[in-house]
């Protein structure tokens, strides 16, 4: 009999088993380099990276469950998927998620045109029209701002940030790993201004239902197993064009 539970008590500390599944709730308000979209699947991207690793290092299979981004604790919260990853606690309403260690490290900026200086406080966006994610939220900004804040939602960067070279507004909130990437493969990159104004840096990280089928001990193991490995930087390079060299 103690054999027996020594078994079944390391069994249950493997965590997942082998050739399971592992659902990835993914919210479709974002864009390229975090996620590309094709035929309503998930085909590319930051995220799918990540979570193509993940799975692989757990053993198990990836699965993407696309949802807007008002919806994305619901399949988590109905147990139709394990885990969503790039996340903040504040970016959600549950207080319940249980949060890995982190995933990335990002900016959230106010991006402008090259016609258009770039601000040097928070406070020039004062009754300024802002182009804004729908569903999303942004305390470093709405706080100081107040009523004063203008948002001019969009479903996701892409359609801010072709707003903001159509000069619908001046003004764009996004996020350092989009805007960089979009400065160096978008067909109208010129007209991007690189100086932008750093609202704040921050970490996101995975979270999970307290009682799914992962064990928050079995995702930061994952995590840290891929870290030593060079494989989470290897993703970000993957979607950071090469640096130019001096000839």
């Amino acid at each position: 009999m103690k054999r027996l539970f020594l078994l079944f008590v390391t069994v249950c500390c493997l965590g997942p088993a082998q050739g399971g599944e592992l659902v990835f709730v993914v919210s479709t308000g974002t864009a390229m380099p975090h996620t590309e979209f094709q035929q309503g699947q998930l085909t590319g991207g930051l995220i799918k990276a990540l979570g193509d690793a993940l799975a692989q290092e757990l053993g198990l299979s990836a699965r993407y469950l696309l949802v807007p981004r008002k919806r994305l604790e619901a399949p988590l919260r109905d147990g139709k998927a394990d885990v969503v990853c790039d996340m903040r606690p504040e970016w959600l309403d549950g207080k319940d998620w249980q949060w890995s260690e982190t995933v990335f490290a990002n900016h959230e900026i106010v991006a402008t045109r090259r016609d258009t200086a770039a601000i040097r406080s928070i406070y020039e966006l004062r009754r300024q029209r802002v182009g804004t994610i729908l569903g999303y939220r942004y305390p470093h900004v709405e706080q100081p701002l107040d009523d004063e804040f203008t948002r001019d939602d969009a479903a996701n960067n892409d359609q801010n940030l072709a707003k903001l070279l159509r000069k619908r507004f001046t003004y764009m909130i996004t996020n350092s790993l989009y805007y960089d990437y979009q400065r160096k493969v978008h067909p109208e990159r010129a007209a991007l201004n690189p100086l932008t104004y750093t609202v704040w840096s921050f970490d996101t990280y995975c979270a999970l239902p307290a009682q799914g089928k992962l064990s928050l001990a079995t995702l930061d193991h994952a995590l840290q197993s891929l870290k030593k490995r060079g494989r989470i930087q290897a993703i970000l390079d993957h979607f950071r064009p090469p640096r130019r060299t001096a000839q």
